[in-house]
């Protein structure tokens, strides 16, 4: 193969050099064969793209019939799928005939009749099986055309480092007022905690620098204090960012952006950096999604954590703080649906490839490898026995919420977090005036939302800059943890050459033992 390509290279190299006349033929990408369904996902980390690749084969032995993947990347696939979707499938493109959407993407693509309604295929679904928040997203507000099925959940919730977690001698009931939540990471900050290697924890951040993840951190905080993104009226969708209620809640979670103690290193660094600062026990708390769980089963050459420090020390899901309103969990996730351009010929086939994807058996599966939440309820009860998942789960059954299922979800997102990247930059750089910066901040989004909505808010923008100025700079109650902490312990040096002279010695003695058994044999 690589003689091959590097005779093609020197060929087309010959042609310059001697400024031939000739035109050098086009290299196209071989056409997709008509008997084979493509089926476009996004890149899922870990080793989700090869249990894709064998559920496919398994496809193809049960049906006959070839299935082509293409994987996407998350940064760069609504503006792939924006573009691609509008166009009239072709001979040559691989032009998918079934296609992964982000939940919080499907109102937007089916708005725009970029893809199909699957109406006639939900008794073969069985959309029973799926929880109703999961069901929201597959339809476009009050509307109740289902254009996609769930296939994997994103249920954020708290997650916190077992061992050290046990060895303070914390426990859930510690957390579960915000003042109580505050207080613990207040604690743990005093009292420098250390990981094993001896190095400092952080007691918690959300990492927040330029992050795709801000409104996702956000929704909590706001919607356990009775506020939200948007709300629904008579008049249609509007803004709810300067909401009394809302405000209050985005106080709270301010208080987390700022305060450099509890949350060292929110403000450098983003949603990734912090996973990874939890993964390697640098971190006692993350706010974060079921997939660690599964990655620190995987080896590390498939993407996996389980030569980690976490994996060592164990991971566990904890209930998380709850306001007046509750203590909602963020469900997020992705569908399956069908592209309205897609080959009318292949149809069919297509029908039964995505009634094939969204078989209970094979949805588990998927799940396992990528290491998000099935969104069926039957396969639910299955993964509840894994006492890792229960707090993640009683969040998503009790009190799981998503977005509003709207088109114009996805814009107002990126000026959800773009606000709050420009909030961590000021603070950031602490200027004087950063809590009027921070109002005007919130205040400018706020009226963005209207307009992307066409929501014309009669209430004086002068009126609102002043309510969100004020609640903001209110103070946040934080009660102090007065049991006290255990003491975490980190391997000393000395402890760790004993372990080695013990384990050395032990195999010593083995062989010893062998070498006697053999000579006595003989």
């Amino acid at each position: 193969m690589k003689k091959r390509i590097f005779g093609i290279a020197l060929f087309l190299m010959s042609l310059a050099l001697c400024g031939t006349a000739q035109a050098v033929p086009e290299l196209r990408a071989m056409p997709t064969p008509p008997d084979t369904l493509v089926l476009w996902v996004m890149d899922q980390d870990i080793n989700a793209g090869t249990a894709l690749q064998k559920l496919m084969k398994k496809y193809t032995r049960q049906s006959g019939v070839p299935v082509k993947i293409r994987f996407l990347d998350w940064g760069s696939a609504f503006a792939e799928l924006n573009k691609t979707l509008v166009n009239e499938a072709g001979e040559a493109n691989d032009y998918p005939d079934v296609l992964q959407l982000g939940s919080t993407w499907v109102p937007y693509f089916a708005k725009a009749g970029m893809i199909t309604p699957v109406t006639e295929l939900l008794d073969a679904v069985d959309t029973s099986r799926f929880y109703p928040e999961a069901m929201k997203s597959a339809h476009i507000g009050r509307d109740t055309v289902v254009y996609a099925i769930p296939w994997f959940l994103d249920v954020r919730g708290f997650f916190a480092n077992e061992r050290i977690w046990l060895e303070l001698g914390l426990h859930d009931s510690e957390i579960e007022t915000y003042p109580k939540f505050y207080g613990v990471l207040r604690a743990i900050s005093e009292a420098k905690v250390v990981n094993r290697q001896g190095v400092e924890v952080a007691p918690f951040e959300f990492g927040v620098k330029d992050d795709w993840t801000g409104y996702q951190q956000m929704s909590p905080f706001l919607w356990n204090f009775g506020g939200d993104f948007v709300v629904d009226t008579e008049k249609g969708y509007r803004s709810a960012l300067a909401d009394s209620l809302t405000l209050v809640g985005l106080r709270h979670y301010l208080k987390l952006l700022r305060d450099l103690e509890i949350s060292p290193y929110n403000l450098k660094e983003n949603s990734a950096q912090s996973a990874d600062r939890f993964v390697r026990a640098e971190q006692l708390i993350i706010f974060g999604t079921s997939e660690l769980i599964r990655k620190i089963e995987f080896d590390n050459d498939i993407g996996g954590l389980m030569d980690s420090p976490l994996a060592k020390d164990g991971i566990i899901t904890i209930s998380g703080p709850k306001g007046p309103f509750g203590n909602h969990s963020f469900v997020g996730g992705s569908h399956l649906t069908l592209p309205k351009n897609a080959n009318p010929i292949k149809r069919n086939r297509a029908y039964d490839l995505f009634l094939f994807m969204l078989r209970a058996d094979n949805i588990d599966y998927y799940s396992r490898q990528c290491g998000f939440i099935p969104p069926d309820k039957g396969l639910i009860r299955i993964w509840m026995q894994d006492p890792r998942y229960n707090h993640l789960i009683e969040g998503l059954e009790n009190h799981g919420r998503s977005t509003q299922n709207i088109p114009e979800w996805s814009e107002i997102e990126m000026s959800v977090n773009g606000m709050v990247s420009a909030i961590a930059a000021s603070l950031l750089k602490n200027a004087p005036d950063v809590n009027d910066e921070i109002a005007r901040f919130v205040f400018d989004t706020h009226q963005k939302i209207n307009d992307i909505l066409g929501y014309k808010n009669p209430e004086a923008a002068a009126t609102v800059k002043e309510r969100i100025r004020t609640s903001l700079q209110l103070p946040v109650d934080e009660f102090k943890y007065a049991k006290g902490l255990g003491v975490v312990k980190a391997e000393s040096e000395w402890s760790v050459r004993l372990i080695v002279v013990i384990s050395l010695g032990v195999l010593a003695v083995a062989m010893m033992l062998i070498y006697a058994f053999r000579i006595r044999k003989h």
